[in-house]
């Protein structure tokens, strides 16, 4: 049985696999004075096919690395960069050579990924090796810190802090669409120490993702009481003044009911018994709702929790004056009703509006 890193496990490889994988040189020079195509894809199974190249850095055969190259082979695919499979899975030396024979650094390959990305996910070891040969760390390390505190991975996230990698790093990507921070990413884990620890080095507490969370709220929706807690004590006290808060919320319109609602000491609605299961909704107080944007439409997000169904949020309309709920997963909108209304069936304006019936 063959295995080749995280590529798989194969019971033979093709003839011209073999000698890359053995390291043997005079059969890849007879096959290259037969007209072998280097650059071709050598499929290994029926749904696996790896460049000669790869297939050589695979098996970090550096002398097979060097004949491909004297050969001509591309170091700089649009889609597949020699330099992001090298430091991968290969050592210093192979990472040094294909770095001295013209590989650039700063390339990305087919799902966006680069250079600190795959050494993440491959050799770890590499990571100070890609910031020695030039590579911006501080400007591309942004994306494996958000990753490694998703990790648990505290010691590559010193690391990369210790470089100098922006601690409050919330470009949007698949993984993190809103813009999440490395904080945030911790509290939405429950992972209270990880937490603390960002905002020991300076994480901001206050810093809010695309769609208005901010660590605090994360954790009063995850039910965290203790990091909510710590969380509230950090903030700027205006955050939590009812007054600002009443002040700011003026342009939402906010009916009396809904205002004499989360302003009160009950804020969880239970819900009868229904087949989609849904127990309960739980309420942000007030002074924690949010506000945020759907595409162009101004709404304010006034549901904590609803039970078993995490990315949905009932909202407030202030155009409509009513309630409406948001599918944060697949970004759709539906109006319901009043306040009122929905809470004498809510149930059933939840189920409606999950089968199609309320979308916009």
């Amino acid at each position: 049985m063959i295995k080749l890193k995280d590529i798989g496990r194969f019971e033979s490889l093709p003839g011209i696999a073999m000698h890359i994988y053995n390291g043997d040189i005079p059969a890849l020079k007879e096959a290259i004075e037969a007209g072998w195509d280097t650059e071709e894809g050598i499929a290994l199974s029926p749904n696996t096919t790896v460049s000669p190249l790869d297939m050589a850095l695979l098996s970090e055969k550096l002398e097979v690395v060097k004949l491909l190259v004297e050969h001509g082979v591309n170091l700089n695919d649009r889609n597949n960069p020699a330099f992001l499979r090298a430091v991968r899975y290969c050592k210093e030396n192979i990472v040094r050579y294909v770095t001295e024979q013209g590989a650039k650094l700063d390339l990305t390959n087919k799902v966006g990924s680069n250079a600190y990305s795959e050494a993440y996910y491959g050799n770890k070891n590499n990571i100070p090796l890609i910031a020695e040969l030039g590579l911006d760390i501080q400007q591309y390390g942004g994306r494996i810190l958000r990753t490694a505190i998703s990790d648990y991975d505290w010691k590559t996230a010193s690391y990369l802090l210790d470089q100098g990698v922006d601690i409050n790093y919330n470009q949007p990507d698949m993984v993190y669409p809103y813009g999440a921070t490395p904080l945030t990413v911790a509290v939405r884990m429950g992972n209270q120490g990880m937490a603390r620890k960002l905002i020991e080095r300076g994480a901001d507490v206050t810093l809010m993702e695309k769609d208005g969370e901010r660590p605090y709220t994360i954790a009063v929706a995850s039910k965290n009481k203790e990091l909510a807690d710590y969380l509230k004590s950090l903030e700027p006290a205006a955050f939590h003044d009812a007054a600002n808060k009443t002040y700011e919320l003026k342009s939402y319109r906010l009916s009396k009911e809904i205002m004499d609602f989360l302003t009160g000491d009950q804020l969880r609605v239970e819900l009868a018994a229904n087949s989609y299961e849904i127990g309960y909704i739980d309420f942000f107080s007030l002074s924690d709702t949010i506000p945020f944007k759907a595409g162009r439409q101004k709404l304010l997000r006034l549901s904590a929790d609803i039970d078993n169904y995490s990315h949905l949020q009932l909202v407030w309309n202030p155009k409509k004056k009513g309630l409406g709920c948001y599918d944060l997963e697949h970004k759709e909108y539906g109006d319901l009703c009043g306040f009122s209304e929905f809470l004498a069936e809510p149930e059933s304006y939840l189920i409606r509006f999950m089968e199609g019936e309320l979308h916009a």
